[in-house]
């Protein structure tokens, strides 16, 4: 992530061989709100806090959850009128959600997405968000599911109205169908904690910075794979940060500080899905 350093040393951050800056807040384009700030001192992934082997995973320029938190904090207690707009949302934002976890009912630390919206009608969009998790091929020997998923006889998708997720999980641990570089076993894993706690008036979405090469190539075709495969009433939706900034740029009386802000650091080159 060389373009994340070049970013950093034109804003006069000091940057660690490991790609970290000196505080969480040198990473955002604003301090986090309370209640997001709220949201990752209770979630599990250490975002926040120091550990004795590693800074604050947020101080890390790679950082998956700086890059949302830059993306969507800034809407968290807004209309987000523009952020539907280019987020094609059928009703408003009602609100916006951080860490949002999502028991399955099945014990062990439950999925956590990272972003939930709750739109005003009730539909709650599930979001899963990637800087450049997606980039490296997943290891051989990969096993995507614990045998918990494949206790219920009838099967915990299936359950849930998913009888082609119920496949689909089954293939993948059977070693049958493989994903390289999209997780798609981490998107079956929310969709069935966006079903146990909040119905069937949901949907599953995935949103990525993508990068030009080979492996973007083979990202959006398992993307294409993943989405052929699964249930309609998943309502698989995917965007890039990319095209969602290049369109924020555009829409009218949105911030220019925090849209220059995402351009610079996020977008050196015109490549997006």
């Amino acid at each position: 992530m060389s373009h994340q350093r070049q970013w950093a040393e034109s804003v006069g951050l000091a940057v660690d061989i490991r790609g970290y800056v000196g505080t969480v807040e040198d990473n955002l384009f604003q301090p986090l709100n309370e209640s997001t700030k709220a949201a990752f001192e209770t979630g599990s992934g250490s975002e926040l806090q120091d550990t004795g082997s590693r800074p604050a995973k947020m101080k890390a320029l790679h950082s998956s959850s700086a890059l949302a938190v830059n993306f969507f904090d800034c809407w968290v207690g807004t209309e987000a009128a523009q952020l539907r707009k280019v987020l094609g949302l059928e009703t408003g934002v009602l609100s916006i959600v951080f860490e949002e976890q999502c028991p399955t009912g099945l014990g062990g630390i439950p999925p956590n997405l990272d972003i939930a919206l709750r739109l005003e009608d009730g539909h709650v969009v599930g979001i899963e968000s990637k800087f450049s998790e997606w980039l490296p091929r997943h290891s051989k020997g990969y096993e995507p599911f614990k045998p918990k998923y494949f206790a219920s006889e009838s099967g915990l998708w299936a359950e849930r109205g998913f009888p082609k997720a119920q496949v689909l999980a089954e293939q993948m641990r059977s070693k049958d169908i493989a994903f390289n570089h999209l997780n798609a076993a981490q998107l079956l894993k929310h969709a069935l904690g966006l079903a146990t706690r909040f119905g069937r008036d949901i949907s599953l979405g995935y949103l990525y910075l993508d990068w030009p090469g080979p492996e973007s190539e083979l990202h959006s075709a398992e993307i294409d794979r993943f989405a052929s495969l699964i249930d309609e009433n998943m309502r698989f939706r995917v965007w890039t940060y990319n095209n969602l900034i290049k369109s924020l740029v555009s829409v009218s009386g949105v911030n220019e500080r925090y849209t220059g802000y995402l351009v610079d650091r996020y977008i050196p080159t015109s490549h997006g899905r």
